[in-house]
């Protein structure tokens, strides 16, 4: 040990990649962003947030502070299957509800299963995180009109029923809606139905899909992309395992006869065009 440190007085020792990472880990404001932004407990178990989501949180809120067209802009952050969304989307939700620039902002989670709405409300309550659920659209607009800051999650197709009973649109530029999953849900009249409730709001989706030819144009609509985390590089993490394909071709032979024997004496009541009819059902 000795030795190694009489060594750095003879020759310069270069810093190593680890060295690089500490420095930039411990640089005094880097720290302490960490230690009071991005750390919370899940059900108790205390986590602090991986490098995707600490810079996804930290471009995001770099975007929605720049106007484009009279509106906050939005994104899409695409961060593979495995990545931590969920909790992604707590931290994010608290960075919105903590910057100094945007007062009094209302944020809404919107999924588009049941089941995925139950998950993201649990997410939050056992992260100890304020949330109400809009689970029917008469729920969803009062939450939307209320003066409460708590986060309010939703499944798409409440809108429908918002957009018929809201007197007017909610126009306030401080709403921003976080979506799960965005590239299944931001087609068709529900999509349409969210935009004319609320036609100012700042949208962000969440996606851990690979962005095909048609969800680049969803990426598109949000705003473009705001953060990427392949699958290649969550495999380099060891974060999840490397999905490997093989093809297989199954070899199948049918025995017809025994099957049209079957029919024919099962169908024997029936007319040619009954027959035939049955045929294409089956």
């Amino acid at each position: 040990m000795r030795y190694h440190f009489d060594a750095t007085e003879i020759e310069q020792i270069l810093p190593t990649l680890q060295d690089h990472y500490l420095h930039n880990l411990c640089l005094p404001e880097r720290l302490l962003d960490l230690v009071f932004n991005f750390i919370l407990f899940d059900n108790g178990q205390k986590k602090i947030s991986r490098y995707q989501q600490y810079f996804a949180i930290k471009k995001t809120l770099q975007r929605i502070n720049h106007l484009e067209e009279g509106k906050r802009k939005g994104g899409v952050i695409w961060h593979t299957q495995g990545s931590g969304k969920s909790l992604t989307m707590v931290m994010l939700a608290q960075a919105i509800a903590m910057e100094k620039s945007i007062r009094n902002p209302k944020i809404i989670l919107v999924t588009d299963r049941i089941d995925l709405d139950d998950q993201i409300t649990k997410t939050f309550r056992k992260c100890g995180r304020t949330v109400e659920n809009a689970n029917t659209g008469q729920r969803l607009i009062e939450l939307l009109e209320s003066k409460g800051d708590a986060v309010i999650t939703t499944i798409i197709n409440k809108f429908d029923a918002a957009v018929k009973k809201l007197k007017q649109p909610l126009s306030s530029l401080d709403i921003f809606v976080l979506v799960d999953e965005g590239h299944r849900s931001q087609h068709g009249m529900f999509n349409i139905d969210m935009q004319k409730t609320l036609p100012n709001a700042c949208y962000i989706a969440m996606t851990g899909t690979p962005l095909f030819k048609k969800d680049k144009s969803t990426a598109l609509k949000f705003g473009g992309i705001i953060d990427s985390y392949t699958v290649d590089q969550a495999v380099k993490d060891k974060a999840v395992v490397p999905l490997l394909y093989e093809g297989r071709y199954a070899v199948q032979k049918v025995n017809e006869s025994p099957i049209d024997n079957f029919f024919s004496m099962i169908s024997e009541p029936l007319n040619d065009y009954q027959k035939a009819d049955l045929k294409r059902r089956i």
